[in-house]
Formats: structure tokens, C-alpha cells, sequence
């Protein structure tokens, strides 16, 4: 897939950015992933605050397959950057990591790592989110043959 045009992706294996956060009936995932509050961030992500920001991905309940964790920037008041990595930690086919940027309007773009290679490999993407810097959630998800069969907690960071 190609990253929005105006945004620059560098990775390490073969990250995911498309234009939209809705999922494809092949990454319906096969149990029910709906959590009941979201995670809080490491550090403060106080809207409109400058600096760069980690933050932590929270881990899947009852899997210990997948670390995520990244870090965001505000430039300015249209621009935000952001980092998302994923490191598979255990035996499964797939793991990763998505970052979903919102705008004022509720249109969405994202950014993702995905791992394929097996335990101990770890994968990264960044972007650059032009005109998207009203909310900022991760999740961390678990495939299996190209389907998204269980994700972890969204985490709002803004």
C-alpha cells in the first residue's frame, strides 16, 4: 500500500499505512475487542502540548506475544509525528501495532508495524500526519494468516 502523499514512512519491515481505520472484513477480528475504558498513557499527552511524547501500547489480555510502543510530536497546530514499533515476544504468525490520527471532522488516517518474521523481531513506522491532530489511539492487534484475529486496548493519548 502507499503512504498518503503527504506523508514520509520509514520502517524497518513492512509497516501498514492506509488511508482509513475502518477494517476490511478480513481484519474483522473473531472475538470481541471492545474495551470497556482505555489505558492510560506513560506520559502526560495534554492536547497541544509540545515536545515529544512516549507512550507504552497496553498488552493483549491473556497473550504475551507482542510489546508495542512509540512516541508523538505536535508541530504546530496541523502537523503531528508519529512513532509506532512492535516487537513479537512469543510464537504467533503475526503481531503489530497501529496508530489512528483524527481530525476535527472524525476522518481518520493510520500508521502500523507489522511483524512476520517470528520472536524477537521487531518493526517500526513513522509518520507525518498533516490537518489530523484532534485525537491520537494505538492498539496493538495479533494475525493469523493475513486476519486480525484478537487487538488489545486502545489507548487514547489525546
Amino acid at each position: 500500500m502507499t503512504p498518503a502523499t503527504s506523508a514520509a514512512a520509514t520502517h524497518k519491515a513492512s509497516p501498514i499505512a492506509t488511508r482509513s481505520a475502518r477494517p476490511t472484513r478480513s481484519a474483522i477480528p473473531t472475538k470481541s475487542v471492545t474495551p470497556k475504558k482505555s489505558a492510560t498513557p506513560t506520559k502526560s499527552a495534554t492536547p497541544g502540548a509540545s515536545g515529544t511524547h512516549k507512550f507504552t501500547v497496553p498488552a493483549i489480555s491473556g497473550d504475551n506475544v507482542v510489546s508495542a510502543s512509540g512516541s508523538y510530536t505536535k508541530l504546530g497546530t496541523a502537523r503531528v509525528k508519529v512513532t509506532v514499533c512492535a516487537k513479537q515476544t512469543g510464537g504467533t504468525q503475526q503481531v503489530g501495532a497501529v496508530a489512528v490520527a483524527y481530525n476535527a471532522s472524525g476522518a481518520s488516517k493510520n500508521v502500523g508495524a507489522v511483524v512476520l518474521t517470528g520472536p524477537g523481531t521487531s518493526s517500526c513506522g513513522t509518520i507525518t500526519f498533516l490537518f489530523y491532530t484532534a485525537h491520537l489511539k494505538v492498539h496493538s492487534f495479533i494475525g493469523n494468516q493475513g486476519k486480525v484475529v484478537k487487538t488489545g486496548p486502545i489507548l487514547t493519548l489525546y
